[in-house]
């Protein structure tokens, strides 16, 4: 039972980032969204394979890894526009990528809609957010997250995306782990902005727990608050500061932030209750 859920985790990951060490560093940024958006459905496959149960037929969550495989193909092939072109057909055409494949259940044309324009708007951020802080700052932020979706699904019943959720950790910790991995035209910062939105929509339309949505919103938001209070700002008025005291300050702050949104999760996992839908 470990090894069904240890190696399809860890097993992209590790891949993932043996092929960013190979490459040049001032490739990396490039490849990196091909490169991760592939190994994140072989986490699929691979719990397949350990589980010994194929799937009979084709279910609306399957096509999640396959919104992540083209994104991560898109995304080769936009880093390959002019950066001014690239700043705005990125965020759009990951977007309706998205919108239009991604119909998980009970999802309508106008939720699909809502969903497109999230990934717009978060491919959009994850690009001004690998430009103005640390690279390792934003890849932080997408693993705190990936990991806090990972018992979200868990409580859900949703096994495999509990598995995808936290395989998706070990793609962000690569891409901390590897220098200039994370450039705001790489392929990287688009397949972040891709994966967490997806991730939270679709845990959200297989819910049996029936966690609020914007619990799901929160913690896919939550490197947002990472790096808005992590970040740290020069000093404007000539004194020094004290970046032990303010980091300690931030992370508390991130912390107990983390700490309430997952707090009914934790709570419900915890409790004794029969689950009458098992996992899948």
């Amino acid at each position: 039972m470990l090894a069904e859920l240890l190696v399809p985790i860890f097993l992209p990951g590790l891949a993932f980032l043996a092929v960013l060490l190979v490459l040049k560093p001032e490739h990396r940024g490039r490849w990196s969204g091909l490169v991760g958006g592939c190994v994140l459905p072989l986490a699929t496959l691979v719990g397949f394979v350990y589980e010994g149960a194929w799937p009979s037929s084709f279910s609306d969550w399957h096509r999640l890894p396959l919104i992540l495989a083209g994104a991560g193909l898109l995304s080769a092939g936009l880093c390959w526009l002019p950066l001014g072109v690239q700043r705005w057909s990125a965020p759009l055409a990951l977007g309706a990528l998205a919108g239009v494949l991604g119909a998980f259940p009970d999802m309508e044309t106008s939720d699909q809609c809502l969903l497109g324009l999230s990934v717009v708007v978060s491919v959009k951020w994850w690009m001004l957010a690998s430009e103005a802080t640390l690279g390792r700052l934003v890849g932080l932020g997408a693993w705190a997250s990936c990991v806090a979706l990972a018992p979200m699904a868990l409580d859900g019943g949703f096994t495999t995306l509990m598995i995808l959720s936290a395989s998706g950790a070990t793609i962000a910790g690569a891409l901390v782990l590897a220098p200039q991995s994370l450039t705001p035209s790489g392929g990287g910062a688009m397949l972040l902005g891709v994966l967490l939105p997806l991730l939270a929509w679709c845990g959200c339309s297989y819910d049996y727990a029936e966690a609020p949505w914007w619990q799901w919103a929160g913690v896919a938001g939550l490197p947002v608050a990472i790096i808005l209070f992590l970040d740290p700002a020069p000093s404007t008025d000539g004194h020094p500061r004290r970046p032990w005291l303010t980091g300690f300050i931030r992370a508390i702050f991130v912390v107990v932030l983390l700490g309430w949104l997952l707090q009914p999760t934790l709570d419900s996992l915890v409790a004794p209750t029969d689950d009458p839908y098992g996992s899948y």
